[in-house]
């Protein structure tokens, strides 16, 4: 089975201990948890491909979604953005977790449930949707680091015991590498995973995808929108144009401006 590996931190390349070291002193965590995507793994894991049908794309029947995401690039690409674009912005997003045909307030509600909304962006979206609090869930810090041509995923927490259904809550999938991580840890052979995000890369998205099956876990990613490229960065930009960001920093933009979005305010 093709699939990342857990490392142990004793044993990284100075370089990318270093790496880690200053991502966890930037965030204020330690990572429990390291696992590294070797360039060759992420090279299939984004090769081209059609999307499968466990892949769920609402704008191809909402064309509201692509307005919404309009509005989403827009604000991202400001070179100052302003708390009026914030909540633009914001809006957006939550809009378009409106307009999915499944929605994860109703997913979570299913008994036996582990639900996973990894910070920043991933816990705001949820608590505004209606996702947290919930008995069992987990906030992590989980982020990705280059290293070697490809990326170390840092994750500092994860649920004690495998779980059989998990519902995950984020703002957007680019390479797809923090949820195929924590979709690593938490899962196993079987578990029902559900993904909700406002974007995807079509790359991100088969990833998860292909690494779902690798797992042997059954896979539904429910996207507002697929669209887009890697750069060599990993980040989502316009074919073409790869100086414009689809969509900035989600946890960046909105934080300033949640006084605005109660928590659990409808969408």
């Amino acid at each position: 089975m093709n699939t990342a590996h857990t490392v142990d931190r004793a044993d990284l390349f100075p370089d990318d201990r270093r790496t880690v070291e200053s991502y966890e002193r930037r965030y204020g965590t330690r990572f429990g948890h390291l696992l590294r995507f070797d360039s060759q793994l992420l090279k299939s894991l984004h090769g081209p491909g059609e999307l499968p049908g466990n892949v769920r794309v609402a704008s191809a029947e909402r064309p509201g979604v692509t307005a919404r995401l309009a509005v989403v690039t827009a604000v991202a690409n400001l070179s100052e953005q302003r708390d009026a674009d914030r909540s633009r912005y914001l809006r957006a997003l939550l809009d378009i977790y409106g307009m999915l045909p499944v929605q994860p307030a109703d997913r979570v509600s299913v008994p036996g449930t582990t639900v996973i909304a990894p910070e920043r962006e991933g816990r705001i979206l949820a608590e505004l949707l209606h996702v947290l609090p919930h008995r069992n869930s987990l906030r992590p810090q989980v982020k990705r680091m280059p290293a070697g041509g490809g990326l170390l995923v840092g994750v500092d927490q994860r649920p004690p015991a495998r779980a059989e259904r998990v519902v995950i809550v984020d703002g957007v999938v680019a390479s797809g590498v923090t949820l195929m991580a924590m979709t690593h840890l938490t899962a196993r052979p079987g578990t029902a995973v559900e993904i909700f995000t406002c974007h995807a890369t079509p790359e991100g998205a088969l990833a998860l995808a292909r690494y779902a099956e690798q797992l042997e876990v059954s896979l539904t990613l429910h996207a507002g929108h697929v669209s887009g490229i890697l750069n060599e960065k990993f980040y989502s930009v316009k074919p073409g144009d790869q100086a414009t960001l689809l969509l900035g920093d989600i946890g960046d933009t909105i934080s300033s401006v949640l006084p605005a979005f109660p928590q659990g305010e409808s969408v």
